[in-house]
């Protein structure tokens, strides 16, 4: 299901429900603060706090900490991860932040953090870059799971896909319930959410939900970065399970051809994503660029003679 978010308001913004008709199973709110606001968390479930955008100092556990994260397509995540019964307190720092906010019922104990950097479980992860033509490249950042945090009740992370390109395919499924919260940049941008058979246009500040089962995908319009938060739900005492679609499963292998085979000849010589910075070729020799030629900054796709551009662009 996908629930239309036309805008926020300053303060508090839930957007599910734990218990509601959408069977995520979790909260998930966004909070919306301006210069000097405070704001207190007490709450009896397990709570993490993602710094979206803005400068906002972290109290909690008698600790205090003031951090910033400018943009959240450009900059790794910053987030405060807390069991339940934790008290937290916000105070904005910056002229506007935004918080997102997710809780889950857990009665499971673990020390309070602030994470960010190489306390992330990925940080800033390039991902799909060489496979299907370059159409699922896009910056994959994982909070936290079990495997680095065995109490918790979450496998949450961010997306940032490229304009024009897919993420999460092939589709697949999960027996969790799972959801998606979209930025666009620039903001009046829009993709598409597949969900088992039904496709939603989705905008800026935009969810879309998930039951277990639920087959799911996404694809970003040309011109327009796609960020969203993923957060799972995960079963109480159960590991994880995720099912790629079989009949698609197959384009995300490493020697998959697609269509065309080969390369156009108009088209030999050119960097298709028109990077500014260029540097040596470092494909094999029958597979470099014509003389007098370089390739584009990025890691070169050539997985053969017949397949592959120059470069991964920007």
């Amino acid at each position: 299901m996908k629930l239309t978010n036309s805008g926020f308001q300053r303060g508090y913004n839930p957007i599910v429900v734990e218990g509601d008709a959408s069977d995520m199973n979790m909260d998930f709110d966004e909070l919306l603060m301006e210069k000097g606001d405070t704001v207190s968390y007490n709450e009896p479930k397990e709570c993490i706090y993602v710094l979206v955008t803005g400068k906002v100092t972290f109290r909690w556990a008698d600790k205090e900490e003031t951090v910033e994260r400018k943009s959240c397509f450009h900059e790794d995540p910053i987030l405060l991860h807390v069991p339940q019964n934790t008290a937290v307190e916000l105070m904005c720092q910056s002229d506007k932040a935004e918080v997102s906010i997710q809780r889950t019922t857990n009665p499971k104990h673990f020390e309070p953090k602030l994470m960010k950097g190489e306390d992330l479980l990925c940080g800033s992860e390039l991902r799909g870059a060489g496979l299907m033509n370059e159409a699922s490249t896009r910056i994959v950042r994982t909070f936290l799971d079990r495997s680095n945090c065995p109490e918790t009740n979450f496998f949450i992370g961010e997306v940032v896909s490229y304009p024009g390109k897919w993420s999460s395919f092939p589709p697949h499924t999960h027996v969790e319930p799972e959801i998606y919260f979209y930025k666009f940049l620039p903001e009046n941008g829009y993709g598409y959410a597949e969900v088992g058979d039904t496709v939603y246009k989705v905008h800026h500040n935009d969810a879309t939900c998930m039951a277990h089962g639920v087959t799911h995908s996404q694809a970003t319009a040309p011109g327009y970065a796609e960020y969203y938060i993923w957060a799972i739900r995960l079963r109480d005492n159960d590991p994880m399970v995720t099912t790629v679609v079989p009949e698609h499963a197959w384009v995300a292998e490493k020697d998959a051809k697609y269509f065309p085979e080969e390369i156009p000849a108009m088209l030999l010589g050119h960097c298709l994503h028109r990077c500014k910075k260029l540097h040596e070729c470092k494909l094999p020799s029958a597979q470099k660029p014509p003389a007098g030629r370089t390739r584009a900054e990025g890691d070169c796709l050539g997985r053969n003679g017949t397949q592959g551009l120059w470069c991964a662009g920007p």
